[in-house]
Parts: C-alpha cells; sequence; structure tokens
C-alpha cells in the first residue's frame, strides 16, 4: 500500500482562522528553510520552503522530494506548493503539483505517470473556487501556511485548514502551545480521520523538528545537509510491524484501537490488547444490506477482471480513486478502488477496508474491499484474487472509495503499536 509520506508543514498542519486585512509585518526578509524527512530511523526526502516577501504580499514555495523503494520499485516523487497571501497572510491563491521524478531504476520517461495538478483560488467575496469546480468556505486556510502564521503571531491558533494534496479536504485544526519552545498540532477531517503533530520551535518561533502520528520526522538543517544524496530504504519493510511468538489462531495487538467486526475477522478487547481471531468464514457485523440473489459469482469475475487489467507493480499508484477504475498497473490500493469503481457501477454495496495482512512473521500494510452479496457481506482482495477472503487480513478501518475515506484509513494503521501470537 502506498504510505502517507507528510512533510513539515502539514504534518502541522493544524489550523488557524485567517487574520482580519490589516497591515502586515514591514521589512521582513525573505528566507529559505531545509529539512530533512525521517521514517523508522532513516531519511527518505527533502523538503525546502522559501518565503517572497513583496509589497504585494507573500509568495510562499515549498518543494518536497521524496526517494524510497517498495520493493523492487524505486520511486522518486517530487511534491510542490505555492500560496500567494497577503501581508497579512490572508491566502488568495494555491497552486498543487506532483510527479514523478526519474530514478536510475526507471526504464523510461514514458513509463512515468503523469504530473497532477490542483489549484484553488480565492474570489471577491472569500470564497475559495478549485479546479475540480468545487467550492470552500472563505474561512479556510491551506495548511502550508500555518506555520508562518504561527510564527508570525506567536500563538496559537485554531479554524478551519485544507489539504491541496488531499482533493483539498477540509477540517478543523488547532495549534496548542504546551510548553516555551513545543507545540502540539491537531486536525480533524469533516471525514472523520484525525492527525496529530508534535512540533518544536526556536525562540523565534520557526519549526526545527515536526512528529506526526504515523512516525514520520521533519528535521530542520542546512542547505548542504538538506542536498546531499541519499540511499533508499525499503518503504514496506520501514513501515511493517513484526510479529512475536509462534503463528497461533489469536492474534494480539496492541495499541490505541477500536477494531471493527468485518467480514474475516472477529475483535475482543481484553486487558493486554485485541484478541484477533482470522477466517474467511467469520461473517462479521456490518449492517445488512438489501436481501436478493446471490451475487458470489458476479463478484468473483469482477476480482478476475480487474486483475486481467492491472498489472502489480508497487511503482505505480492511481493518481485519485476516480483515476484507479481505468489504471492498468497499480498497488494493492489501485486494486481495491478499482474493484471498488466496479463493483458499485454494478449496484454491488461495496466499502473499502484499510488495514493490515500477514506476510511471513510481520504484518504489511494492505487495502481491499468488503461485498455485500445479497446474503451476506463478505471481504474481497483484489490484489491476490480472493472473493471470499481473509485468514491472511487484519481491518482496522472500512471507509469509502474517496480521498476522505483513505485519510481515515491511513490515520488508524498509526494506532497499532505490536502484535504478537497467543
Amino acid at each position: 500500500m502506498r504510505a502517507v509520506l507528510v512533510a513539515v508543514a502539514v504534518c502541522a498542519c493544524a489550523t488557524s482562522k485567517p487574520p482580519a486585512e490589516v497591515d502586515g509585518p514591514d521589512g521582513l526578509p525573505d528566507r529559505d528553510d531545509f529539512y530533512t524527512i525521517w521514517l523508522g530511523g532513516a531519511r527518505v526526502g527533502t523538503a525546502i520552503e522559501r518565503e517572497s516577501w513583496s509589497r504585494a504580499g507573500l509568495t510562499l514555495h515549498r518543494e518536497e522530494r521524496m526517494h524510497f523503494l517498495r520493493g523492487d520499485a524505486d520511486i522518486a516523487l517530487a511534491t510542490t506548493i505555492e500560496i500567494h497571501a497577503s501581508r497579512a497572510l490572508v491566502p488568495s491563491r494555491v497552486r498543487w503539483s506532483e510527479r514523478t521524478v526519474a530514478t536510475p531504476l526507471a526504464t523510461s520517461i514514458a513509463e512515468l505517470p503523469r504530473v497532477r495538478t490542483a489549484e484553488a483560488t480565492r474570489d471577491a467575496t472569500g470564497v475559495w473556487h478549485t479546479s475540480d469546480g468545487a467550492q470552500l468556505p472563505g474561512d479556510a486556510i491551506p495548511a502550508e501556511l500555518v506555520p508562518v502564521l504561527v510564527r508570525e503571531h506567536r500563538g496559537a491558533f485554531s479554524g478551519r485548514v485544507f489539504l491541496p494534496g488531499r482533493a483539498f479536504l477540509i477540517g478543523d485544526g488547532r495549534i496548542d502551545r504546551i510548553a516555551e519552545r513545543r507545540l502540539v498540532a491537531r486536525l480533524a477531517l469533516d471525514g472523520g480521520a484525525l492527525a496529530e503533530a508534535t512540533i518544536d520551535t526556536t525562540d523565534d518561533g520557526t519549526y526545527t523538528r515536526v512528529v506526526d502520528g504515523e512516525g514520520v520526522i521533519a528535521i530542520r538543517t542546512t542547505e548542504a545537509a538538506a542536498r546531499a544524496p541519499f540511499q533508499p530504504v525499503d518503504l514496506i519493510a520501514a513501515t511493517s510491524i513484526p510479529i512475536a511468538g509462534v503463528a497461533t489462531q489469536t492474534l494480539m495487538l496492541e495499541g490505541g484501537l477500536a477494531v471493527p467486526s468485518l467480514p474475516g475477522q472477529l475483535a475482543r478487547a481484553e486487558a493486554d490488547g485485541i484478541a484477533l481471531e482470522l477466517s474467511p468464514r467469520l461473517p462479521g457485523d456490518l449492517p445488512y444490506g438489501a436481501f436478493g440473489r446471490d451475487r458470489s459469482r458476479e463478484i468473483s469475475q469482477l476480482v478476475q477482471a480487474v486483475r486481467s487489467r492491472i498489472a502489480p507493480d508497487l511503482g505505480a499508484h492511481p493518481g485519485s480513486p476516480r483515476d484507479a477504475a481505468t489504471a492498468t498497473a497499480g498497488d494493492c490500493t489501485t486494486f481495491a478502488l478499482a474493484y471498488a469503481s466496479l463493483a458499485t457501477h454494478r449496484s454491488i454495496p461495496t466499502r473499502v477496508v484499510t488495514g493490515l495482512r500477514i506476510d511471513g512473521g510481520r504484518l504489511v500494510r494492505h487495502r481491499w474491499a468488503v461485498s455485500w452479496t445479497g446474503k451476506a457481506w463478505i471481504a474481497v482482495d483484489a490484489a491476490f484474487g480472493f472473493a471470499p477472503a481473509g485468514g491472511d487480513l487484519v481491518g482496522l478501518a472500512v471507509h469509502d472509495a474517496d480521498d476522505a475515506g483513505l485519510v481515515a484509513g491511513e490515520a488508524a494503521l498509526a494506532q497499532v503499536r505490536s502484535a504478537s501470537w497467543r
């Protein structure tokens, strides 16, 4: 599954109300800030932020470069965001883009995914208009502007924020100061996901270290250190959870979990964690759909249609849930979203599941689906061709096949601290 790698500003994306239009700070110098990004003790990227001040206001340019492995796939992503704001730090335009950068293992530029872009502009009435035709409330702020607001206004902020890189998802956020040089940021997306980060600052409010709930760490550094090359690490290995002990029928999970009762698993809360029984025969406890003819065979045919069209490729990913409907290569998220699209088009009630898959002695991040056959809910793992699936799947969140649902699922992954057989 494609991991979420969110860097400095988005890690801290919790927050703020646009200030009133008043005279902004005078004489602010342009500045460049450099950050290295780490996961599991290994470096996975770089972030560079440039603030350019003029009489018109602030132009904030941020570039993130991520480089990592997913199995045999060598992946390098470059994400840029540009924000235009007044001198009072009231934003008016946001541009975002992501492109895949050629690496030594890439066979040709033609095989790389296309550039993804998005834009939002604020009209004279204060309403945001996005490039896909949506509207956002005028009091919402791009998350990447928040660190500047916190630094310049020396305080705690709360209000509406949006994420340009995640289809302009919007939510309520806040930053609270818990010590002289430490902040805590929280973002509750309207779709239900909750993101948190701890931020260390200098005396002038500059962010020096950001740690998010997924264990991604951004550390302020020098330009030379930020631009220094580094050896990419396998992201699947870095985010996997080892399973202690010898395999039995019960898997114990420890963490701040609320494991749903899904097809293929039975969860029991116990004093030392969550005890899970795993089997494709377990029905789960989702609300019943409308009873009718058994569509299990049709579901299996859709799984095979997805597998015949999509080639497994950990280096490819859909640009959005909509792109997965026509994707020809991708990871487990691509398979799950492509299957969900076909099933929904056939009026088969279907939702997506984010969780973990048992892979030998470890748990790796994975996505699949659940569908209503007309008689019962079953787990459907299109990436491996199983319907019903189960026995090796641990579902942590069930959600819609959209950006908000994917973010909610990713937030659930961060709650598992350890696993063992009992």
